[in-house]
């Protein structure tokens, strides 16, 4: 079955919190997202050039013109967080292992044009800004009344994950903990930690809006989606890995069903390879967060 349209744009989710959500074209483009109070604006989620970050600023200009006070990334991939620069004198906000990501993988311009060559242009004026503000597990912000929690579920997507949940308004931000419409990616991160994460969101987590890093808003069914296909590809993955089957192997024997319809279901050669990579004992441990 193809995947639906939605619109490109900023949209109001609750009072003055805005999800700035892209189309299906061009997944090289985040959502974002940003928060409007009395004493200021954050941003969640920098985009990744100039190009992509000078419209979201006029956009957010559109609603305020109250500073940024903060920009906080959901983790170190290069379209959540390489715009940080055009931000400052912001204070920049991620969990520490999202800066140690940062700093380890550098910003290498030749590997990013080939990567990207339609923005050959702006990468030349990169500079890597990694956060100047870590947390650990739990980081409340207080903006005007509004309580705003950066929650770093445990290895998921990547080692250094964070969601932004406003328990108010019951709206969660979550970065590519969620994927809708677009394969979800594990290079980076811990796929049996990453379903007891989405299983704990959709069990315990109070959660009625939901905007994920690639796709349209959502509620849980984000979550839900994610969670059944990561599932799928632990399941059919295992048995063949205790087979001594090859990746490629593993990958002609799973349906994907549905999810084949995703944008890049390619993906999977990648999310197979890191599962068996975890089955070997090759990855550093995963804790989940306790929710509720």
């Amino acid at each position: 079955m193809p995947i639906p349209s939605w619109k490109s744009g900023v949209q109001e989710i609750a009072e003055n919190v805005f999800a700035y959500v892209h189309s299906g074209v061009g997944w090289d483009i985040c959502n974002s997202g940003f928060i409007v109070e009395d004493d200021g604006v954050m941003v969640i989620d920098a985009m990744m050039v100039a190009s992509l970050v000078d419209p979201y600023i006029k956009e957010i200009r559109k609603v305020t013109n109250k500073p940024i006070r903060y920009v906080v990334n959901t983790h170190h991939h290069v379209d959540h967080s390489f715009g940080n620069q055009f931000y400052l004198p912001t204070e920049v906000v991620s969990h520490r292992g999202c800066r140690e990501a940062m700093l380890t993988r550098g910003a290498d311009i030749n590997l990013l044009s080939e990567r990207w060559p339609q923005y050959r242009e702006d990468w030349l004026k990169t500079q890597l800004t990694p956060a100047t503000v870590t947390y650990e597990d739990k980081m409340i912000v207080h903006m005007g009344g509004r309580v705003i929690e950066l929650l770093h579920p445990g290895p998921a997507h990547t080692y250094g994950d964070t969601m932004v949940y406003l328990p108010q308004e019951k709206v969660l931000f979550s970065g590519d903990v969620a994927f809708h419409y677009l394969t979800p990616l594990a290079r980076d991160g811990h796929v049996s930690n990453w379903i007891k994460i989405t299983n704990g969101i959709l069990n315990h987590l109070d959660v009625t809006t939901l905007m994920p890093g690639h796709g349209p808003v959502s509620d849980k069914e984000a979550v839900g989606k994610t969670l059944k296909y990561l599932r799928l590809v632990k399941r059919t993955s295992r048995l063949h890995f205790d087979r001594g089957s090859s990746a490629e192997e593993t990958c002609r024997a799973i349906r994907l069903g549905e999810y084949a319809d995703w944008v890049e279901p390619e993906r999977i050669l990648i999310n197979v390879n890191r599962l068996f990579q975890e089955f070997r004992g090759e990855l550093p441990k995963a804790r989940a967060m306790r929710f509720g």
